[in-house]
C-alpha cells in the first residue's frame, strides 16, 4: 500500500469526493440531456446489457474512474484546437427513431460543412496506440453519419475518428467512409436496446475489451458462463499482436545484455544514438534476507512478522 493510500484523507479530499460526481452527472445532462431517454450513439457500440442497465440504473464510480472519464473531454478539447480557423460546428445532434417510436439521439462531437458535404469527426481517447479503429468506435460513426444523412439528403457524409492518448501525446485519425451494412447492424443493436428499455427485458450481454471496468460485471451472464465463447474483435487482435511481438522479446534480451555488458565495461552509465537514449541501471543492496533459514531457526519471529504476498497476475504467450 503507498503512502498516499495510508495517509488521512483531508477536508479537500471529502469535498471532492461530494463534489465531483455532482458537478460530472450536471454537466453531462446539460450537455447530453437525460440519457435515460434517448439511445444515444454511444450506447450501441458498448455491450447492450450496460447501456440497459446504465438507463436503469445510477451508477456510482469512484473518484479516480471519475476522472479517467474526464480524458474524452481532455480529448475533445485538444481536437477543437486542431479544428481552428475552420467552419466547424460542436455537439451536433443527429436524431431518430427506433422501429418502436424510442428516440435516437448521436451528439456529433464535431461537424465541418461545405456546400457539396459534411464531415464528421469524432475524438476518441485511448491509454495505447492503436492501429485501427476499435469496432465500437466504428458502429458509433457509422450511426451518426447515417442519421445524418437523412437529415441532409443532398450532401456527402465522410468522418474521422481521431484518437489521442492524452498522457503521451500520441495521435492518429483515421479516415471512414459510410457503410450501409455496418450502418444496418448499428441500427439494429438500437432496436434492440430499444425494444429491452420498452419490455423490461435486460439484452444479451457481450464480451467486450473494457469488461473489467463495467460496473455490471459482477453478475454479468457473458462472464459468469463457462461455456466457450468468440473472443470481441479488438481482444482477438491484441492477441495475435502479442504473438508478433514475442518473437523480439528473446533478440531484445540479447541486445540488452550485450549493452548492459559494454557500459559496464567501458563505465558509461547513459549512451545515445539518434533518438533513443538507454541508461545502465544498478541496484546495490548490501544485506539480503535469507528466508529459508531464518524460517527455520527463528519460527516465532517468523511467524510474527511474515505476511501474505499480493496475488498478481500477468499474461504469458505459450
Amino acid at each position: 500500500m503507498s503512502l498516499n493510500e495510508n495517509s488521512q484523507k483531508t477536508e479537500f479530499d471529502l469535498y471532492i469526493e461530494d463534489k465531483l460526481p455532482k458537478i460530472i452527472a450536471e454537466e453531462t445532462k446539460e450537455s447530453l440531456g437525460d440519457r435515460t431517454k434517448y439511445i444515444g450513439a454511444s450506447d450501441i457500440g458498448s455491450c447492450l446489457r450496460k447501456a440497459y442497465l446504465s438507463k436503469k440504473h445510477i451508477v456510482e464510480y469512484d473518484i479516480p474512474q471519475y476522472i479517467v472519464f474526464q480524458r474524452g473531454h481532455i480529448a475533445e478539447g485538444i481536437v477543437e484546437k486542431m479544428l481552428q480557423g475552420m467552419n466547424y460546428l460542436t455537439q451536433v445532434e443527429a436524431n431518430g427513431k427506433a422501429l418502436n417510436g424510442f428516440d435516437i439521439k448521436a451528439h456529433i462531437d464535431f461537424t465541418i460543412t461545405s456546400k457539396k458535404e459534411i464531415v464528421v469527426i469524432e475524438a476518441k481517447s485511448t491509454s495505447i496506440p492503436v492501429d485501427e479503429p476499435y469496432e465500437s468506435w466504428i458502429l458509433q460513426i457509422q450511426l451518426q453519419m447515417g442519421l445524418l444523412q437523412k437529415k441532409h439528403p443532398n450532401k456527402t457524409i465522410r468522418g474521422y475518428v481521431i484518437a489521442i492518448d492524452v498522457n503521451t501525446g500520441w495521435n492518429k485519425t483515421f479516415k471512414v467512409s459510410q457503410n450501409q451494412t455496418l450502418y444496418d447492424i448499428a441500427f439494429n443493436k438500437a432496436n434492440l436496446l430499444a425494444n429491452a428499455l420498452q419490455t423490461n427485458q435486460e439484452p444479451l450481454a457481450e464480451q467486450q475489451l473494457f469488461c473489467s471496468k463495467c460496473p455490471f460485471k459482477k453478475d454479468c451472464p457473458a462472464l459468469v458462463s463457462k461455456s466457450n465463447t468468440v473472443l470481441p474483435m479488438e481482444v482477438s487482435k491484441y492477441i495475435k499482436k502479442l504473438g508478433l511481438l514475442k518473437q523480439y522479446e528473446k533478440e531484445a534480451w540479447i541486445i540488452k545484455k550485450s549493452l548492459k555488458d559494454f557500459m559496464k565495461t567501458t563505465n558509461n552509465n547513459i549512451a545515445k544514438f539518434n533518438d533513443t537514449t538507454i541508461q545502465l541501471v544498478s541496484k546495490n543492496n548490501n544485506y539480503d534476507m535469507d528466508v529459508s533459514r531464518f524460517k527455520i531457526e527463528e519460527p516465532e519471529l517468523y511467524s510474527k512478522y511474515r505476511k501474505k504476498n499480493d496475488v498478481y497476475s500477468y499474461v504469458k504467450v505459450i
